[in-house]
């Protein structure tokens, strides 16, 4: 523990950040020992003085791999760990934020239940879809519209069957091919309505597998009318193998349209939207990459910044629901400067 006056600045320092916060918050040195702890954080803990939350932290800290990880500085770093508790264990999400050389270096530390953080997302999701309605929906209906067309004019064909028909065999032939041609339209119409936000009801949906293309592709089927209308040049750049990711479909699914669309709201003049995907060591990875510097959001060369900010701008808003859903799934999100032209968001899926 540090004393005299550097231990008295950083203690401030410590108070100014954690009522900023409103959450449970530490004070960490350079080596990840504990220095200070709030209230917050000695309840999330079960720990019912100093004494008790520095035991418990000694710990903890292995869990979120501090004490093998190397220092580092610049952005923040998500941890997640399993930590045991009286009822059991709990799944709980680190974020660390270094301190500079003018404060003695270290890190603030924020600690959050992520099973708390799973039901606040449902909620922010719940908004976030609702704000995709009208897109999603213009979409549709232009899909439904075709299906329905090509139905009536399979329909009428099916009712002139019989004043087609040489003989009886070659008429009943076609009425069937024109049956199976319905049949089809109607597999297409109900793969349309699934596509429609609530149809699978409000529980929360499994941990499951599946595969990233996938729901990068069906995103782009549902803003495709959008990207049009914005006179986008959208490439696409998926590997033949497979990009697979572990993590609750639905919900990743809405991150990455929030995004999607985020970056083409950002190209109301048209531009270029590169889509890219690619597997790595650390499981699979979305990149878009866009053209346009959209600076009238907030985007500076320090992307993190708008994620982490408290704007209450819709586009704003809708990032920070992709950025919880991605931290609470495993996933990571970041922004990174393409240079004075262009903005690339990097997505990290869970594995």
């Amino acid at each position: 523990m540090r004393t005299g006056k550097v231990a008295d600045h950083r203690r401030g320092l410590f108070l100014a950040l954690e009522s900023f916060a409103g959450t449970a918050a530490l004070l960490l040195d350079k080596n990840a020992n504990l220095e200070h702890g709030n209230r917050q954080i000695c309840d999330l803990l079960e720990c019912a003085d100093d004494g008790e939350l520095e035991a418990k932290w000694r710990v903890i800290a292995p869990l979120f791999g501090l004490l093998t990880q190397t220092p580092f500085s610049g952005k923040p770093r998500l941890c997640n760990a399993e930590i045991p508790l009286s009822a059991g264990t709990c799944p709980m999400s680190l974020e660390l934020h270094a301190l500079d050389e003018s404060v003695g270096h270290g890190y603030f530390a924020l600690l959050r239940d992520r099973g708390v953080l799973n039901h606040v997302e449902r909620e922010l999701l719940q908004a976030s879809e609702r704000r995709g309605w009208g897109h999603q929906c213009v979409t549709l209906m232009h899909d439904l519209k075709g299906i329905l067309n090509s139905m009536q004019i399979s329909l009428e064909l099916i009712a002139n069957a019989d004043e087609e028909a040489a003989d009886v065999s070659p008429a009943e032939a076609r009425k069937r091919r024109r049956i199976a041609t319905v049949k089809e339209d109607l597999g297409r119409m109900n793969l349309a309505l699934r596509a429609l936000p609530g149809v699978d009801g409000g529980a929360e949906p499994p941990v499951t597998e599946f595969e990233t293309s996938d729901v990068i592709r069906e995103n782009l089927a549902i803003l495709r009318e959008l990207v049009r209308r914005n006179s986008i040049e959208l490439k696409l750049e998926l590997p033949e193998a497979p990009l697979p990711a572990r993590g609750r479909r639905p919900w990743l699914k809405q991150a990455l349209f929030n995004i999607t669309l985020h970056r083409i709201n950002a190209m109301r003049a048209g531009g270029r939207l590169v889509v890219e995907a690619a597997m790595t060591e650390q499981g699979a990875v979305v990149r878009l990459r866009n053209d346009v510097p959209d600076m009238r959001d907030g985007m500076v060369d320090a992307g993190h910044r708008l994620l982490c900010s408290g704007r209450s701008n819709g586009g704003t808003t809708d990032l920070q629901v992709a950025r919880a859903i991605f931290e609470s799934q495993g996933g990571a999100m970041d922004v990174e400067s393409g240079g004075m032209d262009s903005t690339v968001f990097v997505l990290r899926m869970p594995r």
